[in-house]
């Protein structure tokens, strides 16, 4: 029996949902919801219908209809009928698993829509985040998760997993290698080559020089035109495969170095907003600041994921917004609690989180004349309402903003270096996914394979083919 691949979401921008199944067996990576922050229908006015979510996400595009891996309960209509004719997961014999490259949204959001028959596997770090996650009601569980370890086999039916180490900053991120009977597949997650891991990375993808592989699925962010600083028609200069961080990029060092620099010049205000899955970053962050004599103030919701992931004691300081009191009570009893008052009069000394939620703070905050560092927390994306109230309220405390989002793809390989990645694992067919311009990928000679969404594709004469 051939193997199967499907393509159900990320072929044109965020929300890679791709299936690859072998008989009975089926594995599906990532399961995440496509990330439109412009045209979220959710916009803090809209309300979630909660014995409807499966459906009402299924309805607006945010979760695919695949047969045997949601609850019946949640597919049944009020007249007893299936929604869209959908097999429910008691009905079905196929045995699934999901492997999540890592806990960013767009990767892993639905699956908490899954029925607690179907297996999640993630690296374990990215466990101990989503447990964190959970106690702050940030994150989306699941009965069923299974942590796994970098190199560690997984077996499901004739499918063989391997994962790989994959630098992004989420913590525990990771790409996957499948080996069916008759194709070997290497899905890439969220990549980059410019990291404070660079080096770790390079030697990961060489690791595979000696694996034949049939269909490389590769992150392609970096061709989304949103995304470049450079001039767009330039893409096939910049594509040029090599190892080299090219003029007008930089390293992820880089950022870092330049919020040292600006806090070292300064005795005013230090601000930022950050992601609470970015644990890499958030690591950094805290090493880089000392070394530009700040020390970083969290808010207590972040302060306990530290503790639990990082298992580090930190500085806090309790924002005037409602917080759950066991995660305040946890904080206070493992860390160092700050007022308002302490901050301002030492403001110098401190670089001091706030997040888009408890954007109000910065009225309590002797933060005139100072700087709010946007180091990819919320808001996400350009000109949503979102970023017209923070920007608003920055100017209305006359706070300089310096974001980050633009340079160059921050988070995802550059082009030269997805290039080189290619070249290094010379695959049959390249897919190219999570990119709004996926054609535009410099495949090096391999077959550039542009699949159509929720249609089935199987090997044969070693290119990808419809079934």
């Amino acid at each position: 029996m051939k193997t199967e691949i499907r393509f159900h979401e990320g072929l044109k921008g965020s929300g890679v949902v791709v299936s690859v199944t072998h008989e009975d067996h089926r594995l599906i990576f990532d399961f995440g919801a496509p990330f439109r922050p412009n045209t979220n229908f959710y916009d803090g006015v809209v309300s979630h219908r909660n014995e409807s979510l499966l459906r009402d996400a299924i309805r607006l595009g945010e979760t695919p209809a695949i047969d045997g891996i949601y609850p019946k309960k949640d597919l049944t209509m009020f007249d007893g009928s299936l929604f869209r004719n959908i097999q429910p997961f008691e009905e079905s014999t196929m045995k699934s698993a999901v492997l999540i490259s890592h806990l960013h949204l767009d990767h892993m959001s639905n699956i908490k829509y899954l029925h607690e028959g179907v297996p999640v596997h993630m690296h374990h770090h990215g466990t101990e985040l989503l447990a964190a996650l959970t106690d702050i009601d940030e994150g989306t569980p699941h009965q069923n998760i299974v942590p796994v370890e970098y190199d560690d086999k997984i077996q499901h039916g004739k499918l063989l997993v391997t994962p790989y180490f994959s630098d992004h900053p989420c913590y525990g991120s990771a790409g996957y290698l499948i080996e069916a009977p008759d194709m070997t597949i290497y899905y890439s997650g969220d990549i980059r080559f410019h990291g404070l891991s660079q080096e770790k990375a390079f030697a990961e993808i060489e690791k595979l020089i000696d694996v034949d592989i049939d269909v490389l699925i590769v992150d392609g962010t970096s061709y989304s035109p949103t995304k470049f600083i450079h001039d767009p028609s330039k893409i096939e200069d910049l594509a040029k495969p090599c190892k080299e961080i090219l003029e007008g990029m930089f390293l992820e060092s880089g950022i870092y170095e330049d919020v040292k620099d600006q806090m070292s010049k300064t005795d005013k205000m230090g601000l930022f907003c950050i992601y609470h899955r970015d644990m890499q970053l958030i690591n950094a962050l805290i090493r880089f600041a000392e070394e530009a004599g700040r020390t970083i103030v969290w808010e207590t919701e972040t302060a306990y994921i530290i503790n639990k992931v990082l298992n580090k004691t930190v500085p806090f300081y309790h924002p005037d917004c409602p917080c759950d009191e066991k995660i305040l009570e946890i904080v206070r009893n493992t860390n160092t609690e700050l007022s308002f008052d302490e901050i301002n009069t030492h403001k110098d000394k401190y670089l001091v989180q706030i997040s888009y939620k408890n954007i109000m703070n910065l009225h309590s905050l002797d933060a005139k004349d100072g700087v709010f560092f946007h180091l990819f927390g919320e808001p996400f994306g350009k000109g949503n309402k979102a970023t017209r109230i923070l920007d608003a309220m920055l100017t209305k405390a006359e706070v300089r903003y310096v974001g980050y989002s633009n340079v160059y793809s921050f988070n995802h390989a550059f082009p030269n270096h997805l290039s080189w990645m290619i070249a290094t694992i010379a695959p049959k067919n390249v897919v190219c996914v999570h990119s709004n311009n996926p054609e535009k990928l410099n495949a090096m000679g391999s077959k550039h394979i542009l699949p159509e969404q929720n249609v089935p594709y199987i090997y044969e004469n070693e290119t990808l083919v419809k079934a």
